[in-house]
């Protein structure tokens, strides 16, 4: 079982004492060191919130196969929807078995004009952005829980790296996806979605009561149960990167059910993805307490596009 850390005491809406802080940072902290992922309740999302955002995607991906595709994903932006069959997140393996519709931060910003399926789904749009809101405050929080967990010499400097989330400047934002009823024979090794790590900072992961997930622990794949009142956070690349491997970014599926019932059913889960915004180095360690005051500038810096951008390229080899 994974680790559940009650975020009470530090959801955005407290004011959290640093004693609160602290002891909530310790336990999230030896959680995310470990295995990678734990389970967070009392985080100040409110389980309908998250229902309404779910059912109106649904009904992006009940509509007709060609309405869907008037809505296919931006290349440049990564703001749309992805059919059945299309993505491979992990490139040695065939397509993943979902749907998906990405709702980058860019399009939380007033000076773009995404194309929002108006049409297919009349509330998406408001309500995908109140979501997104909801899960940015949220978001910061942890980042600066998770700073004084590692004793950084800056509390906020986590925060200060994600400045331009909610607008353009930052690749994270929230993912729908959606997994149909498995018809029909399926490739060799095929799953619904193939392992992967995550590419940004943390996810936050909101799923079903169908399961399905699986996390890598000593080197086999292991189920992660479904707690009600819980969403799962977990590390992404970037943040193993800062930390020189101690949080990590575990690889993590949606595997094929071998029962019947579940694989006839359908399953559905929101990942918010923070990432940190554009121009950040992902690969110079972050400073700690006690480290030299002016760190040595890393080698061949990596920024978060760029790094996000080699990493689209390899899902989508093939034109949507």
């Amino acid at each position: 079982m994974l680790p559940i850390v009650d975020f009470k005491q530090c959801r955005p809406s407290v004011e959290a004492s640093d004693k609160e802080i602290n002891e909530t940072a310790k336990l999230l902290v030896d959680a995310l060191s470990t295995v990678g992922f734990a389970y967070l309740k009392n985080c100040g999302i409110k389980k309908e919130t998250v229902e309404e955002a779910r059912n109106t995607a649904d009904e992006i991906f009940n509509a007709p196969t060609d309405k869907k595709k008037d809505y296919v994903v931006d290349r440049e932006t990564n703001f749309g929807y992805i059919g059945l069959n299309i993505e491979k997140v992990n490139p040695a393996k065939p397509y993943d078995y979902k749907e998906a519709f990405n709702v980058p931060n860019s399009a939380l910003d007033p000076s773009t004009e995404p194309k929002w399926p108006h049409e297919l789904s009349p509330n998406f749009a408001s309500l995908t952005k109140s979501f997104m809101e909801d899960c940015k405050r949220l978001s910061l929080r942890i980042l600066e829980v998770i700073a004084v967990g590692l004793q950084l010499k800056d509390r906020h400097a986590l925060e200060k790296a994600h400045d331009c989330m909610g607008r353009k400047n930052n690749m994270g934002g929230v993912r729908y996806l959606y997994y149909p009823p498995i018809k029909g024979e399926l490739e060799l090794n095929q799953e619904r979605l193939g392992e992967h790590s995550d590419y940004g900072s943390i996810t936050l992961l909101f799923v079903d009561d169908n399961g399905g997930l699986q996390i890598e622990t000593e080197g086999t794949y292991k189920d992660v149960p479904v707690i009600e009142d819980t969403i799962l956070i977990n590390i992404g690349d970037a943040l193993e990167f800062w930390t020189k491997g101690k949080l990590r970014s575990t690889k993590h599926r949606v595997n094929i059910p071998d029962d019947e019932v579940k694989r006839n059913s359908i399953r559905r889960s929101i990942g918010y993805f923070v990432f940190p915004d554009d121009d950040v180095v992902i690969n110079q360690p972050l400073q700690f307490k006690g480290d030299a005051d002016v760190p040595d500038p890393v080698k061949d810096p990596i920024t978060a596009l760029k790094y996000i951008q080699q990493k689209l390229l390899v899902i989508h080899p093939m034109e949507i």
